[in-house]
């Protein structure tokens, strides 16, 4: 059983009402918040669909950026490509989530340029992993005594 809470004047009203519209479920997490518990909160405007998604996407992409950039950066290339797929992983999760639940809320100007941005970081790892994967073999043909 759903339903919705409408405002009016200062007065709160509950109606019923069946879900038949393309709406966007979230399950809000209240921290400290004694007199309400939400489970489940249902949104059907598609501006704030749109505003909460791209907080979303903005949030998990810049905490992205921070670890990838960090490092990309580094000149330590004789390090372990182990990190560099994990963080291509990361950037196909993200990828997937901005493919599957995203998309049908965002425009598709925001959608080309989340992708855009991402293969962006997928290019750039993919070519600092084989850096570091051509430095560890020629390090390792050398016996170990390859320095830049």
């Amino acid at each position: 059983m759903s339903y919705i809470v409408l405002k009016n004047k200062n007065v709160y009203d509950i109606n019923y009402m069946e879900y038949d519209l393309d709406g966007m479920v979230m399950h809000p997490k209240l921290k400290g918040s004694a007199y309400i518990h939400v489970s489940e909160a249902r949104f059907y405007d598609q501006d704030i669909i749109k505003n909460i998604c791209l907080t979303k996407l903005r949030k998990q992409f810049g905490s992205l950026v921070k670890i990838v950039f960090n490092y990309l950066t580094q000149d330590d290339d004789t390090a372990d490509g182990g990190d560099y797929i994990i963080l291509l992983d990361e950037v196909a999760h993200l990828k997937a989530q901005l493919e599957i639940k995203y998309k049908r809320f965002l425009d598709n100007e925001m959608y080309r340029e989340y992708m855009d941005k991402l293969y962006f970081l997928d290019i750039n790892l993919k070519n600092k992993l084989a850096r570091v994967n051509l430095y560890s073999q020629i390090n390792e043909q050398l016996g170990g005594k390859f320095t830049r």
